[in-house]
């Protein structure tokens, strides 16, 4: 799974990355370094929207955990950080925001987890890493909805993942999905309603480089560069 990431670009280099036409006048609140992103926490998000005819690239805020349009209250979004790549186009929760609004969510990197016995302590520990690309961008492919309630529109997300590849299941059995660059175009277009087709695009990370880091990241509100620093 992905349950803690990493994003530090800010908007100027986003909007460069992307090809970004509209910038949402909150997304300065939540871009910028941020180094222990956590579920329910607001994520800057690719995504583009369609209206009169004209499609828009937009760099805006989701809530990390989808709530479906159908749900009775926003509460179960932090249930759904993460979709299963194998079922997100049968899913209720999934399969409509798998044909229509699916985001490209920025990252330096993301955080797992595995219990190590560590000198000194009577029960394991669990212990961070932090798994991120050797070079280039780090873009998890993202689902997205929108749910109406009693305060106005909420939009939330979610990360897709896929089995972890032989190199890094020793750390998490699951890992986030990214979106190819030649695919971005594809996978955010709202215009294209195959979602299986949409998902094939999809690939596990490659060239991930990994590190042990510092235990305090598994405090939430903790922020900071030396989160992702590596630790003996």
């Amino acid at each position: 799974m992905c349950g803690r990431y990493a994003a530090t670009a800010n908007p100027a280099e986003l909007v460069e990355d992307f090809e970004i036409s509209f910038i949402d006048d909150e997304i300065a609140a939540v871009t910028g370094p941020r180094y222990n992103i956590a579920p329910t926490d607001p994520v800057p998000a690719v995504v583009e929207r369609e209206k009169d005819g004209e499609t828009t690239r937009k760099l805006v805020p989701l809530k990390w955990g989808l709530v479906p349009s159908w749900a009775k209250s926003p509460t179960g979004g932090a249930r759904l950080i993460n979709a299963r790549v194998e079922t997100v186009t049968e899913k209720p929760s999934f399969r409509k925001a798998a044909a229509a609004r699916r985001c490209l969510l920025p990252a330096l990197g993301y955080y797992e987890w595995r219990s190590e016995e560590v000198p000194g302590e009577k029960k394991p520990v669990k212990q961070p890493y932090f798994l991120s690309p050797s070079s280039g961008l780090f873009v998890m492919a993202g689902l997205y909805e929108f749910w109406k309630g009693p305060d106005g529109w909420l939009a939330s997300t979610t990360i897709l993942t896929t089995e972890a590849t032989d190199e890094f299941g020793w750390v998490h059995d699951r890992m986030p999905m990214v979106v190819p660059r030649n695919s971005w175009d594809d996978w955010l277009d709202p215009a294209f309603h195959d979602a299986e087709a949409a998902v094939s695009m999809l690939t596990a990370p490659l060239d991930l480089a990994h590190r042990k880091v510092s235990r305090e990241v598994n405090k939430v509100g903790t922020d900071g560069p030396q989160l992702v620093e590596a630790v003996a």
